[in-house]
């Protein structure tokens, strides 16, 4: 699902709860879109309890993350482990809210927390790592001048 059918599939799943508020209102399939959608997101399941607003909640979730980050997050560059946040300064940051731009201002100041992150650009290189490809193609060009 892209970005805009998860928003239109959200606008629909969202006017329904305003009609009727509760669980209630979604069928059976609707259920399975929440789930699957919540899982491709966060990569946890919707909480499991017994209220009646659990796939509710989750919409609301959804639409604030999704909307947040204007993207889906299979598109994002910087992916959390599930259940792990970051603190910028004074904000926290977790799948839901986290954007490209901030973990890769966190991650450049914080390089040791790399572990924190389930995905991360193919050619994110650490600190250490460009010194030594640094120092390494300083090397090979060095021998080619000879």
């Amino acid at each position: 699902m892209n970005y805009n059918e998860a928003i239109s599939t959200l606008t629909r799943l969202r006017s329904l709860m305003a009609a009727g508020g509760d669980d209630s209102v979604f069928t059976v399939t609707d259920r399975k879109l929440i789930e699957q959608l919540h899982l491709d997101e966060f990569g946890t399941p919707v909480r499991v309890c017994n209220c009646r607003d659990r796939y509710t909640d989750a919409v609301i979730v959804l639409w604030k993350a999704i909307k947040t980050r204007g993207i889906m997050a299979k598109e994002m560059k910087y992916q959390l482990h599930a259940g792990v946040i970051i603190w910028v300064g004074t904000d926290v940051y977790s799948n839901a809210n986290l954007t490209d731009k901030v973990a890769a201002a966190y991650l450049k100041k914080h390089p040791e927390h790399r572990k924190k992150f389930a995905r991360v650009p193919e050619d994110y290189v650490t600190p250490s790592t460009e010194g030594l490809l640094k120092e390494f193609g300083g090397a090979q060009n060095s021998e080619s001048n000879e």
